[in-house]
């Protein structure tokens, strides 16, 4: 099997795999909208450890994610929302990525044109990891070059 080239998007049935969770860091009066994009591992036919690892780093590159140890890249207004839900382009010139239901702070600070910081983690995530198991992935994955991130809000509708 031949892996897929890092210059196109992921097809939709590895994005519908994907998941996709939403918050709000707060300091003080500055809120910041989160989008934490993972994947549970291998759940499909042929997919392996390997394939979503090469999937979630070809959703990175066609989002145009940098590196999570250095300043996250400004990616554009890649965030849609219309009647309450929201959808993230990612490059793909049929489809979008589904944002799950989010909280209505997190819609209010997209709605209103804030910025939001998408972090994708390469390595599996499991769907049941706790917030410390999720702190705990999301620090080793940094250590190991596998967290990728970028800022972007929503397009403006005229």
């Amino acid at each position: 099997m031949t892996s897929p080239s890092l210059d196109s998007p992921p097809g939709p049935g590895f994005v519908a795999t994907v998941a996709a969770a939403t918050g709000i860091h707060r300091r003080g009066n500055f809120a910041l909208a989160q989008l934490l994009i993972t994947h549970p591992g291998p759940r499909r036919e042929g997919e392996t450890a390997e394939t979503v690892e090469g999937g979630m780093r070809q959703l990175a590159t066609a989002l145009r994610l940098g590196p999570g140890d250095q300043d996250p890249p400004v990616i554009g207004a890649q965030l849609m929302i219309s009647q309450g839900r929201v959808a993230l382009d990612y490059g793909h010139d049929q489809y979008v990525m589904t944002i799950p239901q989010s909280s209505q702070d997190w819609l209010a600070l997209v709605t209103v044109g804030a910025a939001c910081r998408i972090c994708l983690v390469v390595a599996p995530l499991a769907l049941a990891a706790d917030q410390a198991e999720t702190d705990a992935h999301i620090r080793a994955s940094l250590a190991r070059g596998q967290l990728l991130w970028g800022t972007t809000f929503a397009r403006r509708r005229f």
